[in-house]
């Protein structure tokens, strides 16, 4: 059946010609997708106190994720930090080629001062469940410093050039603007330094205020976080556009976020597809670790007293090398860890002038008193050497009083040895024969020669002696001993 054969073999033609068809679709489709469904999610931590450490760890994340992740995660937990550490990490945000997405997580975290405007500056915002968000007060100032409430009679947002002024009815409530007292005329206009908090303050308002605006968020919100130091949980900032969603994991938030277009720097849009990613972790390495340990104040601060009580051991052993390099090691490491911090010049002072009064307690015989008073001064100092109100970067009261108390055992210990020393007979030279028991040689009258020490000594004497009595020294002129017969 000819027909039947030709008909067979078209149709096996055409069936093989449609299965390379869809084998060369399928290759085109794999060779469309493959390389954007190969990359990864990078995935950094950003905990703690926000520092010179944290800031320069997260740009180097975000310039790692720029040369082939989908994203970066920055997974965020941080009571606040430096001002100058977080403009640093928003620059890097705002300049991104990548999405940055800041994610408030495990549960408990939080992101508080400087972690809002970090949130802010993200262009994608989640939240675990059981997190927090707010408070964002400057508060170098002390919390006894109440930041000024935003005028009533002026836009949202706009600065009253640092002079907002506040008064206090009876019923508790805040008033804006000039308060009358009893005789009509106005208050004394504020302080300097409340002018000063006034334009911190602002200053905070509108650069949170701009980002909230950048990236579509709540900005009345932002401003009260600023002014009043509100906070949301996880639900209350979705539900008041301050964050984009809620998600209990990582994987939860690929699902969440993808399909949402985000806009980069330069107004680039990109459609996140996160969903299935590889996360590839980020760790900050061995120089950024350093640099995050050595930034702590507590531990420049203890460097700084180990590298003075090195170079003071050194200098009490005739200068001896190691001990000295390894002194200046510590005070080089410990003042550059305190220079990246907001460090008190009178709290560095009275630390400088209480360690100079228990040196001078080595040279001056005051009993003690300059080296209590120097103590004294030194935990002063210690008290108000960083200047900040940030807990977690203040000095740990327990270090000061330990280093403290370990300034004064080495201070009196030292004191101890040196009249222990003074009180010590001489061990070499003449004034060493003082004491000594020796025995006569010859004798006539009221001198003659003894032995004493191992040699041969001129001697004289109000005791009648004879060769062979024993005798014990008691003084010396130039070469000739003084001595007493002994029973």
């Amino acid at each position: 059946m000819p027909g039947l054969r030709g008909w067979s073999r078209r149709a096996g033609a055409m069936l093989a010609l449609a299965g390379a068809g869809l084998l060369a679709l399928s290759a085109l489709a794999q060779e469309d997708t493959g390389p954007a469904d190969a990359r990864p999610v990078h995935v950094a931590p950003l905990t703690g106190v926000i520092g010179p450490a944290n800031a320069a760890f997260i740009t180097g994340a975000i310039e790692d994720a720029e040369d082939g992740a989908r994203a970066l995660v920055i997974e965020m937990d941080t009571p606040g930090g430096l001002v100058d550490a977080m403009r640093e990490i928003n620059l890097a945000i705002l300049s991104s080629q990548v999405p940055v997405i800041v994610y408030v997580a495990p549960q408990g975290a939080r992101a508080t001062s400087a972690g809002v405007y970090i949130l802010y500056a993200s262009h994608l915002a989640a939240m675990a469940p059981g997190t927090t968000v707010g408070a964002a007060t400057p508060v170098e100032f002390g919390p006894a410093s109440d930041p000024p409430a935003a005028p009533q009679d002026a836009p949202e947002g706009d600065s009253t050039d640092g002079e907002v002024q506040d008064s206090e009815a009876e019923d508790g409530a805040v008033q804006d603007g000039p308060a009358q007292d009893g005789s009509g005329e106005a208050e004394a206009a504020p302080s300097s330094a409340q002018a000063m908090r006034n334009k911190v303050v602002n200053d905070s308002v509108a650069q949170i205020r701009s980002l909230a605006e950048l990236r579509g968020r709540n900005a009345d919100w932002a401003e009260r976080a600023v002014r009043e130091g509100v906070s949301l949980t996880a639900a209350e900032a979705v539900e008041m556009n301050v964050a984009e969603l809620i998600a209990p994991s990582l994987d939860a938030l690929f699902q969440e976020a993808s399909g949402r277009t985000l806009t980069l720097v330069e107004g680039r849009e990109v459609t996140l597809d996160l969903a299935g990613a590889s996360i590839e972790r980020v760790e900050p390495g061995f120089a950024l670790a350093f640099l995050q340990v050595i930034t702590n104040p507590n531990i420049a601060f203890l460097l700084i007293n180990l590298g003075f009580i090195g170079l003071l051991a050194s200098f009490y052993n005739g200068l001896e090398p190691v001990t000295a390099i390894a002194g200046l090691l510590c005070l080089i490491v410990g003042f550059y860890g305190l220079n990246t911090l907001p460090v008190s010049y009178a709290g560095a002072a009275l630390i400088v002038l209480g360690l100079g009064l228990l040196i001078a307690e080595a040279f001056v015989a005051s009993f003690g008193i300059l080296a209590i008073s120097g103590l004294a001064v030194f935990a002063l100092g210690a008290v108000m050497l960083v200047d900040t109100d940030i807990e977690a970067l203040r000095l740990d009261w327990r270090l000061i009083a330990g280093v403290t108390a370990a300034l004064g055992a080495l201070t009196f210990a030292a004191l101890f040895y040196g009249l222990a020393a003074q009180a010590r007979k001489p061990v070499a030279g003449r004034e060493s024969l003082k004491g000594m028991e020796g025995r006569v040689l010859e004798w006539s009258g009221t001198q003659g020669f003894v032995h004493a020490d191992g040699e041969r000594w001129h001697a004289v004497s109000k005791d009648a002696l004879a060769p062979g009595d024993p005798v014990v020294v008691t003084g010396i002129d130039g070469l000739t001993l003084t001595v007493k017969k002994t029973s």
